[in-house]
């Protein structure tokens, strides 16, 4: 898991994430599960060649649910860990 390419597994483009690259200069990854804050701040700067101030990590559970429509069948709604990336002032992503 040294490499760049096996922890970031790609970016997150949402209505927020796109409002936070804007106006708080901070982009959202979602990164391996077993992959540490040294190691994305790494393959952040390694991949974009920016420099990065700062990491915040976020991990969501999976949550079971129940199917209505196939009989109450249990299915399982995966998680995931995502990474919000701050850059130095003036750095930027263009992930589009």
């Amino acid at each position: 898991m040294s490499q760049p390419v096996d922890i970031l597994l790609e970016s997150i483009l949402t209505e927020k994430a796109a409002q936070q690259s804007q106006d708080l200069n901070q982009y959202v990854f979602r990164v391996h599960p077993k992959s540490n804050r040294r190691s994305i701040k790494e393959a952040v700067q390694e991949t974009f060649g920016v420099t990065v101030r700062r990491v915040n990590v976020l991990i969501r559970k999976p949550k079971i649910k129940q199917d209505r429509f196939r009989r109450n069948n249990l299915s399982v709604k995966s998680g995931m860990k995502k990474a919000i990336v701050t850059l130095k002032e003036g750095d930027k992503i263009d992930l589009l």
